[in-house]
């Protein structure tokens, strides 16, 4: 009866033990088939500046074109060394090849006589052959226009660089009035979120002074619309806030729906600008000049390099020839000596190709002092809306200032009984709009001065 007893007794235990076991084994699975939630990612400016100029794709590319143009310069300077050719030719003669040799061909010499003595033929059979030919050629006069061809690739290469600046400098603007747009949509859905809660709190005051019959049903209804309004825009703000974030996600190359987060703005105070120094700054920094006044050169080179085409080409040229199982053929013949040629008469046709290559330098002049005018234009459009957004943020910062103002003296006078709640309510609500007005009036000065930087190329 005793071990009985003891053996029920070790029963629970042990099964316990075996769960307890169990437990333990299926722990780590458990836990990693549980998914930690993920933190938004907590972007900066800064940081998102950098990562479009890393891993946008418009910006690759240009590295790329920019890679391009160096090969371009390495091609065009290996035409300065040697080329080298060489052909080998196997084939089979269709028939035979009968090659006639007049006697004295070689010469008629007092103790031989004529060699050969008589007209004498020389066979091949048709049989198999190989004729090879090597050659190597030196370019002499044409070293010139090979050294202004070279001219001509760097300068692509310098104009490539330029566009890379162009794109850098318009991808940072981009970047940066995106950012804004996303910071203006997240501070007009947080002021939609607190003029909503505001008119729940009046939605309920009315239906109470409805049921106390101090305040008519129209009344109460007219906060119900209300709050059907600011519904319906909190889901367009939200609509607005989801796109302008997946812009931003592409255009720093990476999946439009990474979740993150952006910080507020900061203050910013009003700063005077400099249009002098700005506008002399873009005329000698924008990309867009320094492309016109490379395309100046380039011209400029392309017409040297058609001119340089009157020379004569000279080289020196390094020649074999052999032929095998040919008779009467030599196998082994070589040469060195200068190849001169000249196209003498063209019909005036460099003559032409030279006017307009001048049109195309007459061309790029004027297309440069276009593209002066347009940018000194622009730094003076970008100038004067940063001065009007500068007023404007001065105005609303004014305002917001009184509707605080109208808060405190709204809260002191309901907390003392002089004030109705919905007084107090009324000058929350124009609070928040104040708020949400004044971080527009700061975004579009944050992106007008972005406009302006980037007109006047500052860095």
């Amino acid at each position: 009866m005793t071990t009985k007893s003891t053996m029920e007794s070790e029963e629970p235990r042990t099964t316990a033990r075996v769960a307890a076991v169990l437990a333990l084994l299926l722990l780590p699975a458990s836990l990693q088939s549980q998914q930690l939630p993920t933190v938004p990612e907590d972007l900066t400016l800064e940081q998102a500046v950098a990562l479009a100029l890393q891993e946008n794709r418009g910006i690759k590319m240009a590295r790329l074109e920019i890679e391009k143009s160096e090969n371009g310069v390495a091609i065009s300077r290996t035409y300065r060394l040697p080329q080298f050719d060489l052909n080998v030719f196997e084939a089979q003669f269709l028939d035979r090849v009968n090659f006639t040799v007049p006697a004295g061909t070689w010469g008629v010499y007092p103790s031989t006589g004529p060699l050969p003595a008589t007209r004498t033929a020389v066979t091949t059979p048709a049989h198999p052959f190989t004729l090879v030919t090597a050659k190597a050629v030196q370019p002499l006069s044409r070293l010139h226009g090979i050294m202004l061809n070279i001219r001509l690739r760097g300068l692509e290469r310098d104009e490539a660089q330029e566009k890379l600046k162009e794109q850098q400098m318009a991808l940072i603007n981009q970047v940066r009035k995106l950012y804004y747009g996303i910071v203006e949509a997240q501070s007009a859905l947080a002021a939609n979120q607190t003029s909503a809660a505001t008119l729940r709190e009046q939605d309920r005051v009315a239906a109470e002074n409805v049921v106390r019959r101090t305040a008519l049903k129209s009344d109460e209804l007219e906060v119900k619309a209300r709050i059907a309004r600011v519904e319906y825009e909190a889901a367009t703000l939200q609509h607005e806030l989801a796109t302008r974030k997946e812009q931003l996600n592409d255009v720093m190359g990476r999946d439009p729906h990474l979740e993150y987060s952006l910080r507020p703005l900061p203050d910013a105070a009003a700063t005077d600008l400099d249009l002098a120094a700005g506008l002399a700054r873009a005329l000698s920094e924008r990309p867009e000049i320094k492309e016109a006044r490379l395309r100046i050169r380039q011209a400029q080179t392309d017409r040297d390099m058609k001119k340089s085409e009157r020379i004569p080409e000279v080289t020196f040229d390094l020649q074999y020839f052999s032929a095998f199982r040919i008779n009467l053929l030599p196998q082994n013949v070589g040469a060195a000596g200068f190849n001169l040629k000249w196209d003498v008469f063209d019909w005036g046709r460099r003559r032409r190709e030279l006017a307009n290559k001048a049109i195309v330098i007459d061309q790029a002049g004027i297309a440069l002092k276009s593209v002066e005018t347009q940018v000194a234009a622009e730094v003076e459009i970008q100038y004067r809306k940063v001065e009007d957004s500068q007023r404007l943020l001065s105005v609303v910062r004014t305002a917001q200032t009184a509707a605080r103002e109208g808060v405190r003296i709204a809260s002191e006078r309901h907390a003392q009984g002089t004030a109705l709640t919905k007084d107090l309510m009324e000058a929350q609500l124009s609070l928040a709009e104040t708020e949400h007005q004044y971080q527009q009036a700061l975004t579009a000065y944050l992106s007008a001065r972005a406009d302006f930087d980037k007109a006047t190329a500052a860095h």
